[in-house]
Order: C-alpha cells, then sequence, then structure tokens
C-alpha cells in the first residue's frame, strides 16, 4: 500500500504542475478551479491495518475538507504561495470490522466541490459454532459450522479424524469430519485448528472409550493368530526424530497398505530415552516427552482400528540400555530409567485391549559381542544383567494395573541371537501373571546373505541362496545357512522355549537386495525365496515371524506394494507354516 500511496502521490503532484503550466499559458498564471489528480478522485482502497497518505490540491483561494466518518480523517495544511497546492493529510484507523467500509472526504475551493471516496477492506473474520464436540466411541460424521469472510484452512492433529469435504466474504460453511472408532477403552481427545490470516479457531474432539478390553488370552493363544508380521523399522525408533532415517513419518494410508497386503501385526521398534531431556535425566525422573507419548499412542491405534496385532518396544535409542550391559557401574541407573519409562508408556497405552504387547528392549549386549558370542561366557554376570533388566520392566508394566495386569510382554534372548541364547541364556524374568512372556530373536543368517556389503579376506558376499538357486561358476552361492540351517535353527527355540510354553517372536528378518553384474535374476530370486522360507520354518517352530522393512518393499506415503515379489514370497510362506498348537 505505501508503494501504491507513493506513486499516486507522485503522478498527482505531476499532474498539478502539469494543469497549472497549461492554464497559464506557460506564464505561471494560476487557474481559478479547484483540481484533484484523476487518480484520487477514482478512490482509494486502504488495507484493514490503516493508513496515512497525503493529496495534494490545488486551488487558487485554498481549501477545506471533511471526512464522512470518524475512521478516516483529513487535515489541510498550508497552501503554497506559487502553486497554491494544498496538502492534505489523510489518516485511516485500522479496520475492526469483518466487513469493507467506506468514507467519502469532500474537498471545497475556488468556487468548486469534489470528493474522494475511501475503501477500506475489513478485518479477517472467522467464527465457529462451537469450540466443543462429543464422539461416542464407534465414531461417525461430525459437522463443524463455521462464518468466514476469506480463504480459511484447517489442521487436524490426529489421524482418526479425516476430512470429508474441503472448502474455502462474511459467509457461513459446514465442514464434515469422519471420526473412527475408538479402539481403547480410554477416553481420548483430538482438534480441529481453523486459520483464516492470524485468526485461529479450535475445535476439541472429546471421544468417548471404547468397549472394555479382552485381556484373555495367553501368549501362545495370541501368537497363534499372528498370521504374518512385519517391521515399521527407522522410523518410530529415530533418536533424531520420527522417520529422519527412512524419510516418512506413519500414517493411516501405510497401515491400512499392510494390512491389505497381508500382515496382520506390526512391531513398532521405538525410541524413549531421546524423548526425555537431559534435565529429566539428571533429576531422575526420566519424563517422556508427552507429545511423543500422544503420538506413539496415536501410531498404536492406528494399527489396532485396523485389527492388527502390535508389538511396541524400547529399541536401541543411541544404546542407553543395550549398549552398557557388560557395565556394572550403570545397572542401578538403567533399572531406575528403564522403571520410569514403562511406567509411563504402561500407563498410557493401559486402554489398548490384547493386541498391543509389549516388548522389553530390542538386542542386549548384541554391539557389545559382536564377533565374539564366547563373552557371555566370559562374563556371566552380564546375562544375569539382562535378565534383571527384562525384570525390572516386567515389573513396572505389571504395577500400573489395569489391562497391563495380563497384556502379553516380550523378553529378549541374548544379543537376540539363536545360538548365544540358546546356548547361555539359563533363565527368563518371572512374571506374576500366567502364560503371558514371549521370547525374542532376530534372525541374519547367513551374514554374507542377509547383510554383508563386500567381499572380505575371510570370504565372499554371498548373492544366491537355496538349494535351487546357485549360479554354475559362480563364486558368491551360498556354503551353508540354507534351507537346512533355517530350520535347525528355529528347532532351538521350540525345544527350549516354545515347547516348555514360552512362544518366540522372531522380531527381525530379512535378506539385502544387491545390484549385481552376474545373475541379478537369481540373486532376487533368491532374496525372495529367503523370505519365504524363514516365514515357513518360524511358523512351524512355533516362532512369530516380523519381516523388517523400511520402505523398500512397502511404500510409506500411501502403502502401496513397491515389490510386489517380495511380499508374495512372505505370504506364500505364512500360508504354507502351521504353528504347532
Amino acid at each position: 500500500m505505501k508503494t501504491t500511496l507513493s506513486t499516486i502521490l507522485l503522478m498527482s503532484i505531476m499532474s498539478l504542475y502539469s494543469c497549472s503550466d497549461s492554464e497559464s499559458g506557460g506564464g505561471g498564471t494560476i487557474g481559478s478551479g479547484l483540481t484533484i489528480s484523476d487518480e484520487y478522485l477514482n478512490g482509494v482502497t486502504v488495507s484493514n491495518t490503516g493508513a496515512e497518505f497525503t493529496i495534494n490540491v490545488q486551488s487558487a483561494n485554498g481549501v477545506t475538507v471533511s471526512s464522512s466518518e470518524s475512521w478516516c480523517t483529513a487535515t489541510a495544511g498550508t497552501m503554497t504561495s506559487t502553486l497554491k497546492i494544498t496538502p492534505v493529510a489523510v489518516t485511516v484507523a485500522a479496520n475492526p470490522d469483518t466487513e469493507d467500509r467506506t468514507a467519502t472526504l469532500t474537498f471545497t475551493g475556488s468556487g468548486e466541490t469534489k470528493t474522494v471516496a475511501i475503501t477500506q477492506l475489513s478485518t479477517s473474520g472467522l467464527v465457529v459454532s462451537t469450540t466443543s464436540i462429543d464422539v461416542a466411541a464407534e465414531g461417525g460424521t461430525i459437522t463443524v459450522n463455521l462464518s468466514a469472510n476469506g480463504e480459511y484452512e484447517y489442521t487436524i492433529n490426529n489421524t482418526w479424524i479425516t476430512a470429508v469435504t474441503t472448502r474455502a466474504g462474511m459467509s457461513d460453511y459446514s465442514e464434515q469430519f469422519i471420526v473412527e472408532a475408538n479402539p481403547s477403552s480410554d477416553t481420548r481427545q483430538g482438534t480441529i485448528t481453523f486459520t483464516l490470516d492470524n485468526i485461529a479457531e479450535t475445535v476439541t474432539i472429546n471421544q468417548a472409550a471404547g468397549e472394555e478390553g479382552d485381556m484373555s488370552g495367553t501368549a501362545t493363544e495370541i501368537a497363534s493368530l499372528i498370521y504374518a508380521g512385519i517391521n515399521i523399522g527407522n522410523t518410530m525408533e529415530c533418536p533424531s526424530g520420527e522417520g529422519a532415517w527412512s524419510g516418512a513419518a506413519v500414517n493411516a494410508d501405510y497401515i491400512a497398505g499392510l494390512k491389505s497386503a497381508g500382515f496382520n501385526a506390526v512391531r513398532i521398534p521405538c525410541a524413549w530415552h531421546s524423548y526425555i531431556s537431559d534435565e529429566n535425566i539428571s533429576n531422575g525422573s526420566y519424563t517422556i516427552d508427552a507429545t511423543w507419548l500422544d503420538r506413539v499412542y496415536e501410531v498404536v491405534g492406528m494399527c489396532i482400528s485396523n485389527d492388527m496385532y502390535v508389538v511396541l518396544n524400547a529399541h536401541w535409542d543411541n544404546g542407553w540400555l543395550e549398549d552398557n550391559i557388560f557395565d556394572a557401574s550403570k545397572e542401578e541407573a538403567i533399572k531406575a530409567e528403564q522403571t520410569a519409562i514403562w511406567t509411563q508408556v504402561a500407563n498410557k497405552m493401559n486402554g489398548y485391549d490384547q493386541h498391543l504387547i509389549f516388548a522389553a528392549c530390542n538386542e542386549p549386549g548384541m554391539n557389545e559381542t559382536s564377533g565374539n558370542s564366547t563373552r557371555w561366557e566370559t562374563d556371566p554376570t552380564a546375562v544375569t544383567r539382562v535378565v534383571a533388566y527384562e525384570q525390572t520392566m516386567i515389573d513396572a508394566v505389571r504395577a500400573t494395573g489395569g489391562n497391563n495386569s495380563l497384556r502379553c510382554i516380550v523378553v529378549q534372548g541374548l544379543g537376540t541371537d539363536i545360538t548365544t541364547t540358546y546356548d547361555y541364556m539359563t533363565s527368563l524374568p518371572t512374571d506374576v501373571a500366567d502364560n503371558r512372556l514371549l521370547v525374542e530373536v532376530h534372525f541374519y543368517e547367513p551374514y554374507q546373505f542377509c547383510l554383508m556389503e563386500e567381499d572380505a579376506s575371510w570370504g565372499s558376499v554371498f548373492w544366491y541362496w537355496g538349494e535351487d538357486n546357485h549360479v554354475d561358476g559362480s563364486e558368491h552361492n551360498a556354503t551353508w545357512g540354507e534351507e537346512d540351517h533355517v530350520k535347525t535353527q528355529f528347532a532351538k527355540m521350540k525345544e527350549k522355549y516354545v515347547d516348555n510354553g514360552y512362544p518366540v517372536i522372531i522380531g527381525e528378518y530379512s535378506a539385502m537386495f544387491r545390484t549385481i553384474d552376474e545373475n541379478q535374476t537369481m540373486h532376487d530370486k533368491s532374496v525372495v525365496y529367503y523370505g519365504e522360507v524363514v516365514t515357513r520354518e518360524a511358523k512351524n517352530a512355533g516362532c512369530v515371524p516380523f519381516y523388517w522393512e523400511t520402505g523398500s518393499v512397502i511404500n510409506r506415503n500411501t502403502g502401496a506394494v513397491k515389490k510386489q515379489d517380495v511380499v508374495d514370497g512372505i505370504m506364500t510362506g505364512a500360508a504354507a507354516g502351521t504353528y504347532p498348537w
């Protein structure tokens, strides 16, 4: 507006000078009329924040000015002696109203009267009819009525509320939103915030609690209901924020896509320590950021709303627990934090039924024993420490009561390695709840096929896996760890745990896709076949399979399958495998 008014002022002055020259015939005689630049005579538009500007008026005998509205004032200054120009200072106050308004300035001089219309734009207006809506547990469609005099926007802070319509002056509008059924036996609250310029109006959605959750299932009964599981990897466990590694946050379309692909269970690796401030660590409260707790609660709800089972853990999280298993000096601090974290998580999630399973940690001691599995044997106190940390978690969860009194809980083997767990883990934590514990191991064997990135002095990368998938003459055929090895390893878990009433979770398994210059087709076939075999043999041994996935197989934004052959292999294995219960 300042630029526009300055331009108009300059043109006005030029126009007045031109008129003087014309009427004087070049001799400087002032005309007898009242002259105002056409730019002003055509009217002036001012923003709702107000303005100050000057209108120069030429009249031989001076100028008087008046305004029709008090919010627009005009004051005539001192007329110049030569050009007979009177500067008129105009001040327009800010417009508090939600409608445009108009004032008329009347100028009189040299026996003439002329007017200038001042139009001021309205201030932004936005009003919602109600600031709170109550919704039944089963959900439904809600309507928010509002009035606005401009293009407004809205944001929804929960994924269980979705928009039905989208719209964009003062006019009446109605916006409809769908509220999903509440899968929790706790009430929940969400918000819809409407914004127009600097105005914000928030509507709070209060949803009633769902039905009391069923917690009757034992660990074996819950395990038998999981057809095929998948990880939401590199997402909720990122210390630097959700999706920092995978490039995407969890959304409802992605979860629905997992269910559509055939998975009925998800493992959510999750960070907690990274969402505790330094102050809350130093003061020993270990209070988790409330916004983060809300977000994890929301993601769990997305899954359970799709009738999926959820394994929620405390993941690596910069190794605060699992990279310090062999350090006795940190034992008390780790136990204190473990208690605090799981007390908060369990209280927050208590309303969810038996679809939600807690897992004590991730890979305790794995980084400390990499390449030295016998370290557990040389320091057996570390084995005891793992069990103690898991016991601390179990006790904290059970102490919160409610659904958590019977919630299934997963405890991890040593480094989640099958052989090490089988050889050295001589006991499990105890539980006051009967038949609610599961054991977790991970499976990336053989390493050369699953994780190894390049040849080493001690051996080559395996590009081809499976007895029928070898390539003649290749140095990259698997030389160990194929079908029989898979069966042998899972048989260890069946013997030690499954047959003794503890179902096993294969919390992670997968094999790396590589771009090779030898036989790409056979390599890709090997990776797909690996997923099929591991899924099948895991179920046959009473081990629940959770495929490790970080976005290469399922699109993280849309939930669309990107590698259908991988999903087909997993589902083939899931259909062929039969739990021994």
